[in-house]
C-alpha cells in the first residue's frame, strides 16, 4: 500500500528537511525506514520531492527520529525553553500539502509540543481519491471554519460537520475528511499525542464559570 500521496505543490520543504535531518545523522533511507515503518522507496520519493507525505506518514517520520513535526517542515533554531511562547501571524506558517490536503502548521517555531496546530484545506470530495486513510496516535480535533467537511473513521458512520461545529475523535482510528460543500472547506485540526490526558478543569483559571453563549 502507498504510504503518501503525489505532490501537488511545486515548493515543498518537507523533502529537503528530510534529507538534511539524515544527512545530519548520517544515515542512509535504509536506516531511516528501519527506525520509523515508511518504506526506503517512499522515503527516497519524499526527499526528491516526487510525492508529499500526509499528517500521519510526517507523524510515523518524526516518532522514529524523535523529532518534533516543526523540525519536519521548517529549518531554523527551535524554541525549547519554559516559557516559551509563539505566535503566526496572518500569512504566515509552514505550508505543506497533498493531493486531498492543504496544510499551513502553526506555531512551527517551537519544537516538541504536546499540541500540533494545523489549518487544512480539504481538496478531497470522495474516499477513493485516499490511497490511505490517517491514523497516528493520540486524540484529535478539528473544527469547520468554512464550508462542510464529511469525517470518515474506521468505527464509526460517516458524519457531517458545519461551519462552526466541531469533533474531536481518537486519531489512533483510521480516519480522513471530505469536503462537503460547494466551496473546499477550511478547517482547524488540533493533534495531542498523550497517553495520559488531562481533564480540561486542569487547564481553567480557578474564577472560570460558565459562561451563557451571548457572553
Amino acid at each position: 500500500m502507498a504510504v503518501a500521496a503525489r505532490a501537488t505543490m511545486t515548493d515543498n520543504p518537507v523533502g529537503t528537511r528530510l534529507r538534511e535531518i539524515r544527512r545530519d545523522l548520517d544515515h542512509t533511507l535504509a536506516q531511516i525506514s528501519r527506525m520509523t515503518g515508511v518504506s526506503i522507496s517512499n522515503l527516497s520519493k519524499i526527499e526528491n520531492n516526487q510525492i508529499s507525505p500526509s499528517f500521519d506518514v510526517m507523524k510515523r517520520i518524526c516518532d522514529g527520529l524523535g523529532i518534533g513535526i516543526e523540525d519536519l517542515v521548517r529549518s531554523g533554531e527551535k524554541h525549547v525553553v519554559s516559557g516559551r511562547k509563539t505566535v503566526t501571524r496572518g500569512g504566515e506558517g509552514d505550508f505543506f500539502g497533498t493531493d486531498q490536503y492543504a496544510y499551513r502548521a502553526h506555531a512551527s517555531e517551537i519544537s516538541r509540543k504536546a499540541m500540533v496546530p494545523l489549518e487544512i484545506t480539504v481538496r478531497a470530495r470522495s474516499v477513493d481519491e485516499f490511497d490511505h486513510w490517517s491514523r497516528h496516535r493520540g486524540e484529535e480535533f478539528v473544527y469547520v471554519l468554512s464550508g462542510a467537511i464529511e469525517v470518515h473513521t474506521e468505527h464509526y458512520a460517516p458524519f457531517r460537520i458545519d461551519r462552526g461545529e466541531s469533533a474531536y475523535f481518537d486519531s489512533g482510528m483510521r480516519h480522513l475528511y471530505l469536503s462537503v460543500s460547494d466551496e473546499d472547506a477550511h478547517v482547524l485540526s488540533v493533534s495531542h499525542d498523550t497517553e495520559q490526558p488531562e481533564q480540561i478543569a486542569g487547564f481553567m483559571h480557578p474564577s472560570a464559570r460558565p459562561a451563557s453563549q451571548a457572553e
